[in-house]
């Protein structure tokens, strides 16, 4: 059965909200009245859910018991927000050939659709979809976790790139028990729920698909299939795919293309990299550096590249390597915006990594998957004291929480791009 109509089973009405420029008024709906909303101020909803998820199921590597009850309180959460999931099960294997199940739990939030004027001067009216989707499994599984010993050892080495002040940098190294997948990937689950909150105060043309995959770790089990089961006229249908994973503990956050843009040599598929542009759209429109101290980056390292299906080199601009959930997607010519934290501003590949930071030094700057993507040990090294500008006293000074505002931030720029809806034609 094709997943279109899986999801066709139910309908969301939605609160009708026009979104301006954070400093612009909101007019109320009914009644008239002005408010103001400041940008992405979603509160610590996201990043408490991830931690809980992250917390309670450390280990919820693909096709485990943990992964299954990580997968029931998706389910529960998103019932608690009013949705009604659909979930689907499916087989994946390992490399061995052993056979596992996983989930995928998607919920649909129904667009009004949009209008169209053709040549001929007749009105097109059509529907269109965006999908959004994050993987809630994580690499380390309970047998690794329990092999593992802990370590009274310290690190003292802050996060780069934060023009700020450490209350507190001696943190214990953390070794695979610790481990929790708070990086890869709860906290790409926080910024699905938060948008998934968020939405009901927008009305959108499209019809928005929020999917939390199964089995991501197991090379996109649950996003391969998902997309396995979308036929052509769903294919046709779906305008764009924003992928979020591992955005908390890279170093900045970058928002990506397809591989499938790149057409060989420096050229590029402008209509496939056109939902990318609309997402540093708002990121520029809505000041979120200035305003929020939040930077979006896309990769311009502008290296020449081998890449699978092209002859000659492509040059590495504004997609990456690192492998998520947009890969099927990619593959069947949706165009896709990948969300991660990394930094690829180096002169080589091999210099690429997620982070500078010499505290990862003994993964060689990578996180995911590794000892360092545990939710108390990057807490402690990431969470900033910012000094205001009245003193340096503590009482002018504010934690500022990295898991929050970079899922709420990210949260706010997908559903902004959502609301700017396709570029040739009007929502109904």
């Amino acid at each position: 059965m094709r997943i279109n109509r899986l999801l066709a089973s139910y309908r969301l009405l939605l609160v009708t909200l026009a979104v301006l420029l954070a400093v612009m008024p909101l007019a109320a709906c009914d009644s008239g009245e002005e408010t103001e909303i400041s940008l992405a101020e979603y509160g610590s909803y996201g990043a408490d859910f991830a931690l809980k998820l992250a917390t309670e199921y450390p280990n919820r590597s693909p096709g485990s018991d943990q992964e299954q009850a990580a997968g029931d309180l998706i389910i529960k959460e998103f019932k608690s927000l009013g949705y009604t999931p659909i979930v689907t099960t499916f087989t994946f294997a390992d490399n061995e050939g052993n056979s596992f199940t996983s989930r995928n739990i998607a919920v649909l939030i129904e667009g009004s659709g949009f209008n169209r004027t053709l040549p001929s001067g007749q009105i097109d009216s059509f529907k269109s979809q965006v999908i959004v989707g994050a993987h809630y499994d994580t690499t380390v599984t309970a047998e690794q976790a329990a092999a593992a010993q802990p370590t009274t050892e310290e690190t003292t080495t802050a996060a780069p790139g934060e023009t700020s002040e450490t209350s507190d940098t001696s943190v214990p190294v953390p070794t695979l028990a610790d481990c929790d997948g708070i990086h890869d990937n709860a906290s790409g689950i926080g910024t699905l729920m938060t948008i998934a909150r968020e939405i009901k105060k927008y009305q959108f043309g499209y019809d928005v698909i929020l999917v939390a995959f199964g089995a991501g770790s197991a090379g996109q089990a649950g996003s391969r299939w998902f997309s396995s089961q979308l036929g052509t006229a769903d294919l046709s249908k779906t305008n764009v795919m924003y992928c979020i994973d591992s955005i908390y503990a890279g170093d900045k956050i970058y928002a990506h293309a397809g591989r499938r843009s790149a057409l060989g040599g420096d050229r590029k598929d402008y209509e496939k990299r056109r939902k990318l542009y609309e997402v540093t759209d708002v990121f520029y429109e809505n000041e979120l550096y200035t305003n929020n101290a939040y930077m979006l980056y896309t990769n311009q390292s502008s290296l020449m590249l081998e890449l699978e299906g092209f002859s000659e080199k492509v040059v590495y601009r504004e997609w990456s390597l690192n492998d998520s959930d947009y890969l099927p997607f990619d593959d069947q010519g949706i165009p896709v915006v990948f969300f991660e934290s990394f930094d690829y501003n180096e002169d080589s590949l091999e210099d690429m990594k997620e982070s500078q930071n010499p505290a990862f030094g003994e993964t060689g700057g990578m996180i995911r998957g590794t000892n360092f993507d545990a939710s108390d040990f990057l807490q402690r090294l990431l969470n900033t004291k910012l000094t205001a500008a009245t003193g340096d006293d503590a009482e002018a000074q504010k934690t500022v929480d990295k898991l929050v505002k970079r899922i709420n931030n990210t949260s706010f720029i997908i559903l902004e791009a959502i609301n700017k809806g396709i570029h040739n034609a009007e929502k109904r």
